[in-house]
């Protein structure tokens, strides 16, 4: 009966250990997933963002050049 107490104890807290800590893992990846994906849609922004101003830059060029040629 000793041993059992001696080996089952630990045993029950190891495994326990083990099931809450994995309970923690999936709470912990969706929050991570979470942050991800408020990350991506940030940088897709800043890419769209960044597109429209090199778009914008390039028409404004084109212009320049067609004062410039004038002068």
């Amino acid at each position: 009966m000793h041993d059992v107490v001696v080996v089952g104890i630990p045993l029950l807290a190891i495994l326990g250990g083990i099931f809450f800590n994995r309970n923690n893992l999936k709470d912990l990846r969706a929050e991570m997933n979470a942050r991800f994906n408020k990350v991506e849609d940030r940088l897709t922004a800043i890419d769209a963002d960044l597109r429209q101003f090199y778009h914008l830059t390039g028409k404004l060029e084109g212009r320049v050049d067609a004062i410039e040629k004038r002068l």
